[in-house]
């Protein structure tokens, strides 16, 4: 059985990573120096409300040596094990990964461990991440091959869309994840910026006036057609927004399932609390 590991970016509630057989590791969010493991969805309670008194927030990926000791572990348990992780351009957890791998072949006596053991960057996370895992073990039911599977979700990762809006820059900007052109990016006049992920990086894609405003410049980056609609909330500020992108997207597109779920405080403290984003996938035969 293909076993299928990730990071707590993906947003998968307890329930739903033990239906698809996915090992979720946590990633940590320090709060004025104290840590912090990323529960499932819905288990992380008020962290806007931690994160409102603090004065430094940072995170920190999966460490190595934790990747290494669940890839023994799966190895010796079962026939193939794919990792898929958010994406490496906005966190070192892929590297991390990678560089358990390398040390696990290099403690394994068997030459044909790497065929058993597969690494794919998402590219992306939080709900869209959700979208690649999901992908994977659809497949896997299929019975396809690990190798077959890795190459599909390459393919699928470029199918599937987030975009999301920040009331605030701050914690953007603080994060470091936005490149030198965004940076001069500014909230102006309750603007509310809007960007999305392109090829695992960040891309501005304007603005919006307010929350109303934003919402209506997430909601026409959605194409027609799209499929697997999930609007993400990062802390109870961003509810009511979220609430309402997901009742024009039901009108919008009435033949397309469209969930709301909680983001989480590992992507939320870097894009701030009371952002929303959207995640959808843009090729109905891949949504499948």
């Amino acid at each position: 059985m293909l076993k299928i590991v990730t990071d707590s970016t993906c947003c998968l509630t307890q329930a739903e990573a033990e239906e698809l057989g996915v090992i979720v590791l946590p990633m940590q969010y320090v709060v004025d120096g104290v840590r912090h493991d990323e529960k499932p969805q819905g288990e992380n309670g008020d962290y806007e409300k931690l994160f409102s008194h603090a004065q430094e927030i940072a995170t920190e990926p999966v460490y190595p040596a934790h990747f290494a000791e669940v890839f023994r572990q799966l190895l010796n348990e079962h026939d193939d094990v794919l990792c898929i992780t958010m994406s490496g351009r906005l966190s070192g957890v892929y590297r991390a990964a990678c560089d358990a791998r390398d040390a696990v072949i290099a403690q394994t006596a068997s030459e044909d461990l790497d065929a058993h053991l597969r690494l794919v960057d998402s590219r992306l996370t939080v709900a869209a991440l959700e979208q690649c895992l999901r992908y994977a073990r659809r497949l896997a039911d299929e019975n396809k091959s690990l190798e077959e599977i890795a190459q599909a979700v390459e393919q699928y990762r470029n199918e599937v869309r987030i975009a999301f809006a920040v009331p605030d820059m701050k914690p953007l900007r603080k994060s470091g994840r936005l490149g030198a052109t965004h940076r001069s990016v500014m909230r102006l006049l309750d603007r509310w910026p809007v960007f999305s992920l392109d090829a695992g990086g960040i891309r501005s894609e304007g603005s919006g006036k307010g929350s109303a405003g934003a919402a209506r410049a997430l909601i026409n980056l959605v194409e027609s057609g799209a499929h697997e609609v999930i609007v993400s909330t990062f802390g109870a500020s961003s509810e009511s927004i979220a609430r309402n992108i997901m009742i024009e997207l039901r009108r919008r597109f009435p033949h397309t399932k469209v969930l709301v779920k909680d983001g989480g405080p590992v992507i939320a403290s870097h894009i701030g609390t009371g952002a929303v984003s959207i995640t959808w996938v843009a090729t109905e035969s891949l949504s499948h």
